[in-house]
């Protein structure tokens, strides 16, 4: 996963610290960091729901970047 990425979903997070959406990416991102770690099946879907309805191009674009790392890809 691109590091930029990170930096952008950590941002978000720290920025919007109070949210269940910043909670839940806080916790893929670290995720992240831990290559044996893998999502479940649940996470990916919500992760999924998140990008679809992201409205923030860079925010999205980072995003699917987490979801293609997630699914392997």
């Amino acid at each position: 996963m691109d590091e930029y990425s990170r930096i952008i979903i950590e941002e978000y997070c720290m920025s919007h610290p109070k949210t269940k959406k910043a909670d839940f990416l806080w916790e893929l991102v670290h995720m992240s960091y831990d290559v044996a770690c893998e999502p479940a099946s649940w996470q990916l879907m919500q992760l999924s729901q998140l990008i679809s309805r992201e409205k923030n191009p860079e925010l999205r674009e980072a995003l699917e970047d987490l979801d293609e790392f997630m699914n392997g890809y």
